[in-house]
This record gives C-alpha cells, structure tokens and sequence, in this order.
C-alpha cells in the first residue's frame, strides 16, 4: 500500500488498518523494497512528517502502530512474555550496558520486531525499518537506489548513528560507492543507533530468533554482530539522522541510567561480553581477512551541513 502526503487523519487510519504485524496468510505485494516505520498512536504528527519526508519516494510506506509503555505496559510486556523483575519499570540487566533495561525500551525494541514481522508478511525483497523521527539527507533516493541495484544484498545495513562532538569520522573497511556522496563500510567502531536500517528478509527472520527475550536496546542489538551473528555494513555519510524532536522515551528511560549493578562477579562477566561482542564486530568488518585492515580508511559519518549540537537525537545517546 503506497502511503501518499494529504489529509493526515484519514491517511493515519487507513494506514493502522493495514500495519498491523501478521503472521497468516496475507496479501503479498513485490518490490525490491518497502519501508516500515514504527509510529505511536499519539503521535499522528510524527506519522505525517513520515509521510511528508517519504511518502512520494519509489517504494511503498507503511505504518507500523508501536506499543505504547505509558498507556498499556502490559501489552508491551505480553508482547515477548516479559515480566517485571526489578520494579518499578525495570525488565531485566541490559547484557551490554551496565544499567537496567527499562519498559521504554522493551517498547521500543518491541515496535522493531512488529516492523521485522509486517516485512516478512510482504513480497518486499528488503525492508528499510525507521523510527517516527528519521530525517532523509543529502542524496538519500540516489544513494538508497545504488544500494539495491549493485552488489550481493548485505544482511543489515544502518543508514543512521547517533551523532558525537569529538569524531567527525571513525576508521571503516570500504566496501563500494553508493553515488558519487555515499560509501557502503564495514565499521571497526561504528555509533549506535537504530532510527534506521535496511535488512533482508533472512536477517529479518534471522533477528527474531536471536532477540528471544534479551534485555537489550534495539540500538545495541543491531550492531553487535555477536548477538545474532548477521553481516552489517554502515553507509558513510549517514543518510537518515534523527529529527531532534523531543523523544517519547526520555523521561521513561532516564531514572534507569543512574541504577547500576556494581558487584564484581557481574561487572567481570559484562566487561567479558562486551569484550567479546568486540572482537566479533571487527571479525565481520574485517569478514575472516584481517589483511583487509589495509584498506581501512577514516569514514565520515555525519552528512554535510547536519548541526553538529547536543540536542539531536536525545533518544539515542548514550
């Protein structure tokens, strides 16, 4: 169903009709690709900026109606069979960060999984999956265009990270141009971030078995290749950033930042994990042949005249 710009509460309701996740029998409709964003109910202004910024682009836009934290936690936490376990709001020990993985963000992971499902329940070939405040930049339809037409399909592929004052540019092995603008990368010590990314539908299938019940942020989970061991390449510059508008999971996830588990047996294990999860991403970016580290070369990831402050994608820093 192609999502077109106009009356914005009609386009918001025939849009919820058709997004939600499936996993029968469906009405399949083919395409090298079709994009998914993951959109609050409340949040109807934010659909209709999606719609404004992609919705006349070549491929299909589809809504994905996100579960909402704040007023139904027990969907969300039904969603993967999830309980709480370090009240008030706490999931679980993010197996990454040395901090709690709270309702929000099992929310938040949770819209990506029902973007993941409502994918593989189409014909699309790929699936670009957003977050309600992605902002395409710089030659996003060329260099998306050369992404889909060249090259064997590399399972993930972020198109966005979260911005940073003291690096303009991070070491990555290139892979082919994108466009005269763009570079398709293997990161060595990529941003994290999940506001969007291109993946196939194995790696979509692939995603869902890995996730089981793991308390682990979207933004983690998709580029620690160690957690579900798919291929991920990084276009250099980005071209999706986040809008900078206020995110809903700030004021949810923000008590979780300061309750932290310091005993020694747990802090040895996560600094181990971490470790690990490490060595396998630099395995991948180097793909078994550490000879290619010659070819490594500083990869810039912000686009050109994208403002470089502390107030853009307040969701996703760390």
């Amino acid at each position: 169903m192609n999502v077109l710009p106009g009356d914005t509460s009609r386009s918001f309701q025939a849009t919820r009709q058709v997004a939600e996740p499936t996993t029968g029998s469906a009405v399949r409709s083919e395409g090298p690709l079709g994009i998914y964003a993951v959109n609050l109910d409340r949040s109807p202004d934010r659909w209709a900026t999606i719609q404004r910024h992609f919705g006349n682009l070549p491929w299909p836009l589809y809504r994905t109606p996100a579960l909402d934290a704040r007023r139904d936690p027990d969907a969300v936490l039904a969603e993967r069979g999830q309980t709480i376990v370090l009240p008030p709001d706490g999931v679980g020990w993010n197996p990454y960060r040395y901090r709690i993985f709270g309702l929000v963000e099992e929310a938040c992971l949770v819209g990506h999984t029902r973007a993941w499902r409502q994918f593989l329940a189409s014909g699309h070939d790929r699936g670009l999956i957003m977050e309600d405040d992605a902002e395409p930049y710089g030659d996003f339809e060329e260099a998306v265009q050369a992404l889909l037409s060249g090259g064997p399909a590399v399972d993930i592929v972020k198109l966005e990270g979260t911005p940073t004052a003291r690096a303009a540019s991070r070491l990555a092995i290139p892979i082919r141009p994108l466009g005269p603008k763009n570079m398709l990368v293997r990161s060595l010590r990529p941003r994290s971030g999940g506001a969007a990314y291109i993946l196939t539908r194995h790696a979509a299938e692939h995603l869902l078995k890995a996730i089981g019940r793991l308390p682990m942020p979207v933004d983690d989970f998709l580029w620690s290749q160690g957690t579900h061991g798919l291929n991920i390449a990084h276009v250099s510059p980005w071209l999706i950033m986040q809008s900078g508008a206020v995110s809903t999971m700030v004021s949810g996830r923000a008590p979780n930042r300061h309750v932290k588990r310091r005993d020694p047996l747990h802090l040895f294990g996560q600094a181990a994990k971490r470790f690990g999860l490490r060595l396998s991403l630099w395995w991948n970016a180097m793909q078994g042949r550490p000879w290619t580290l010659l070819s490594a070369r500083p990869a810039r990831w912000l686009p050109e005249g994208y403002p470089r402050n502390e107030t853009a994608a307040p969701a996703a820093k760390d």
